[in-house]
């Protein structure tokens, strides 16, 4: 469900909280009609809760498929780029980021592009719904995954970038948000 957007995700948890709630209530009941011999109600209230947990996973499992079929189109409309197959692991360098007439240039990419998402505006970024490595790039709650991330301003933003993930994402905001920047990479 981390594609869906926030409030989306939010109330399908709700749901599944108020699903489970009711489940253990008809277990509880089953429990009390086992205790005093009521075998017929036993057996209603069972089928019951097994039709409140298919309805669950038929739930979990439509959100799932969307969220497949939605990354789908997403990766066809943005014109995903493949990965370059010279690509090495070594320390990309710096990036030395200007925008707003603000020159950022950090020790590190993440560091950089860290600062630089601060200058456009945590809440005008965070609108603007980007993603980054297939989690949002700034929200309200920590992801779970690997991915780095640091807080700010009860922000959860996404650090885990490269120099070239780096600079188009700061390049599609800047466009987006109507702001000049110039990304230069400082190799090491």
């Amino acid at each position: 469900m981390k594609r869906l957007p926030e409030a989306v995700t939010t109330k399908f948890t709700e749901l599944f909280a108020v699903l489970h709630s009711a489940t253990d209530d008809l277990k509880m009941a089953g429990a009390e009609a086992c205790l005093i011999g009521d075998f017929s109600q036993v057996a209603a209230l069972n089928d019951s809760c097994r039709k409140l947990q298919a309805l669950e996973s038929n739930i979990k499992a439509t959100v799932n498929n969307f969220d497949a079929k939605y990354t789908a189109q997403t990766v066809e409309m943005t014109g995903f780029h493949k990965k370059d197959k010279h690509r090495t692991r070594k320390q990309g360098g710096r990036l030395r980021v200007t925008v707003a007439g603000k020159v950022i240039e950090q020790q590190t990419i993440a560091e950089t592009f860290f600062e630089a998402l601060k200058v456009f505006g945590l809440e005008r970024v965070a609108k603007l719904n980007k993603t980054v490595t297939s989690i949002p790039l700034i929200a309200r709650t920590p992801t779970s995954d690997y991915q780095k991330q640091r807080r700010c301003d009860g922000w959860f933003i996404t650090t885990h970038v490269n120099k070239v993930s780096a600079t188009t994402v700061l390049e599609e905001i800047a466009e987006a948000l109507n702001m000049p920047v110039k990304v230069e990479c400082i190799e090491r």
